[in-house]
């Protein structure tokens, strides 16, 4: 049938009609689907190719922004907080073991008058600086067997001396150790060794206070002697005088 039709147009209006219309019909194509890539090339325009891009571009500013703020002065900042704040810790917890040695101390004083007409503050060391052991301590350290139980305890309280003691002048390594024995038995002395030590205490109506006293001389003298000092350089580091 189609041969037939190009026969009858070949026929009546000759072959050069016949290509004009298949360039014709080549040309509407071509026309056809150049549109239909422009289309879709506009579909590709409307895309949010360049909105996201922008986005983008936002996100990296902001990085380099971020990059660019002053982290490592802001943490320096935050690390001298802590440090002041760990600082000011320390000096509240040594305000309040001065003032709980003072009302133990208070404690004892007050006991010793009501029972004795004689004041006698502690049979077991002198007061005056540098503070020593006394006969009747000595006579107590062996009755009791304390010096045994400080060589058992001393590893552990060395350690409490060096890594608390905010001072390692002899002064203030005898007030530190004084005043950490007093308020804390238990840092220098096991349960049961306490138990024994607040048995003689009981037989000989005195308190706790004068047997830790004299714990504190023995870390004080040790603590000095393996760290280069003598007890009577106590005195040269004494800032009441």
């Amino acid at each position: 049938m189609q041969d037939k039709i190009v026969d009858l147009i070949a026929e009546h209006f000759g072959v050069a009609f016949l290509i004009g219309l298949v360039l014709i019909g080549a040309l509407i194509f071509l026309v056809w689907w150049c549109r239909g890539v422009y289309e879709r090339l506009k579909q590709v325009d409307k895309l949010p190719c360049k909105e996201n891009g922008e986005r983008i571009q936002e996100h990296a500013e902001k990085l380099k922004r971020v990059e660019n703020l002053p982290c490592k002065e802001n943490g320096e900042q935050i690390r001298k907080h802590a440090e002041r704040h760990s600082e000011i810790a320390q000096a509240v917890t040594k305000i309040e073991t001065s003032i709980e040695f003072m009302q133990k101390s208070i404690d004892s004083l007050t006991q010793s008058i009501q029972k004795n007409t004689k004041l006698i503050l502690d049979p077991f060391t002198q007061a005056h600086s540098p503070i020593s052991i006394t006969e009747a301590g000595k006579e107590m350290i062996k009755r009791i067997g304390m010096d045994k139980m400080f060589e058992r305890n001393w590893p552990r309280i060395e350690s409490l001396i060096r890594v608390n003691a905010a001072s390692k002048n002899p002064y203030d390594i005898q007030e530190f150790c004084t005043e950490q024995a007093v308020v804390f038995p238990e840092k220098f002395l096991q349960p049961e060794e306490l138990d024994r030590v607040k048995l003689d205490a009981y037989n000989n109506g005195l308190n706790l206070l004068p047997y830790m006293r004299v714990i504190a001389v023995l870390s004080r003298d040790r603590y000095l002697e393996e760290n280069g000092y003598k007890v009577e350089d106590i005195d040269k580091y004494n800032p009441n005088d």
